[in-house]
């Protein structure tokens, strides 16, 4: 007990948020193994995963932009100047995000059919209508999820992470469960019906701390308050950061549909493996840490700022690095041991190791910025890590092209255009935070 209370609110959440990504992390390759099993490398999962881009990309773009760099930090604030007014904003800010990814949903749910052909152009057939089937189903995800994620930030901010942090393992769960009940009963699709579900789910295991910790649903809606047009500021530029790494991720699986049936699966597979690490170490910490940093930002105390910050970034280095070496050197293992069941081929398997080999490459720079761009966040500048963001994001496309295209890397020339990019994304995050701190006006 002692050793907990010497960690400190951060550490104590730190632990606790790793402890259950851990749990999401296995939780999830229960969910890739199951889907391995019963699928292979097939036509249906390259649907399966290639659906999830639309979806993705309003969540992203309306959701996690507001949230993630702008919410918290002007919640916590507020409530630091007024608690009942702060509770407004929060009504307010849920109201407006709520109606607007409804409308979205809706206007795009008519023209899905259109823009399955640019995310999917190898699509044709029974498998260009089984996507746009599973598109448009899966819409109602980023709905669900921007209830969900409000409240989850809302715990947050209280340091409150329990219920947060069990969100995604009920997430995967709901997918498990379309799986092995929807699919057999509605046929395939059941597996969009299971994303929905694990939605649901997220949402529902989060509602009740948020009430015990204060939100109540109020009446307001109120575009032009003072609380939503600074998070309007401050989020436009994360927004379009995000805009512009999701662009990155559709066109990655874009040139993956233009390969040989299968492609899409694998390179999902891999990607998950490499965010295990990602999500285990770099997220929990940067989750964990933002609301401490926000908070030692706006008292101005420099010098705890960046102890806090390097303190964080050496934590996540003595953990990341031997995990991403470990796997590098056993990736076929791993995988033969995860997916190699069912349907899922040893050739399946040589190939997805390999991808996830090249991954394992940049997944210290992956690590590290979240806990970075948090930083530049809890300091209310999310315009550099935007145009760095962006920056990242044209090489790494130009990278995809040159490997795929003129290369013939296949799939692992996808992966490593994204470990190269996420390398250089790492380190331009670094040389530019370092003269921000300096800048910075803190005592």
């Amino acid at each position: 007990m002692k050793f907990f209370n010497k960690l400190g609110i951060v550490g104590r959440a730190s632990i606790l948020l790793a402890v259950f990504q851990l749990l999401s992390r296995l939780v999830g390759l229960l969910r890739d193994r199951v889907l391995a099993s019963h699928f292979g490398a097939s036509d249906i999962l390259d649907v399966y995963y290639t659906a999830f881009n639309i979806p993705d990309f309003v969540f992203n773009l309306l959701v996690v932009g507001a949230v993630s760099s702008a919410f918290i930090p002007v919640f916590i604030e507020n409530r630091h100047k007024d608690e009942a007014g702060a509770w407004k904003m929060a009504a307010n800010f849920f109201n407006v995000l709520f109606v607007s990814v409804m409308v979205t949903v809706v206007l795009l749910f008519f023209f899905v059919p259109s823009l399955v052909d640019l995310i999917a152009p190898g699509f044709s057939g029974p498998k260009k209508d089984l996507a746009i089937l599973f598109t448009r189903v899966m819409l109602l995800s980023p709905l669900i999820f921007s209830v969900s994620v409000v409240f989850g930030s809302i715990l947050q901010s209280f340091n409150r992470f329990l219920a947060y942090a069990f969100a995604p393992i009920a997430y995967n769960l709901g997918i498990i469960f379309g799986v092995l009940v929807l699919e057999p009963k509605f046929g395939p699709l059941g597996l969009a019906e299971g994303v929905v579900l694990g939605a649901f789910l997220h949402l529902a295991v989060q509602v009740p701390a948020a009430w015990r910790a204060g939100f109540k649903w109020q009446a307001i809606f109120d575009f032009g308050s003072e609380g939503m047009r600074k998070i309007f500021r401050l989020m436009m530029p994360r927004t379009i950061g995000l805009a512009a790494a999701q662009i990155n991720t559709i066109v990655l699986y874009a040139l993956a549909t233009l390969m040989p049936v299968g492609a899409v699966a694998i390179y999902s597979f891999a990607n998950n493996l490499q965010f295990v690490p990602i999500a285990l170490v770099g997220i929990s910490i940067a989750t964990a840490s933002f609301p401490t940093l926000s908070r030692k930002a706006l008292l101005e105390d420099k010098r705890e700022f960046v102890g806090q910050l390097k303190q964080d970034l050496k934590k996540t280095f003595f953990l990341v690095v031997p995990f991403s070496v470990l796997v590098f050197l056993f990736r076929n293992e791993i995988v033969r041991l995860v997916l190699q069941v069912g349907q899922f081929s040893a050739v399946d398997t040589l190939q997805t190791a390999r991808v996830a080999g090249f991954f394992m490459i940049g997944v210290w720079a992956q690590s590290i910025v979240p806990i970075l761009s948090r930083a530049f966040y809890a300091l209310q500048d999310t315009k550099t890590p935007v145009a760095i963001s962006i920056v990242s994001v044209a090489l790494n496309i130009l990278l995809a092209f040159y490997f795929v295209r003129f290369g013939s890397w296949g799939v692992e020339g996808l992966a490593l255009a994204f470990s190269l990019a996420g390398i250089l994304n790492a380190l331009l995050l670094l040389v530019f935070l370092k003269r921000k701190i300096v800048r910075y006006p803190m005592g």
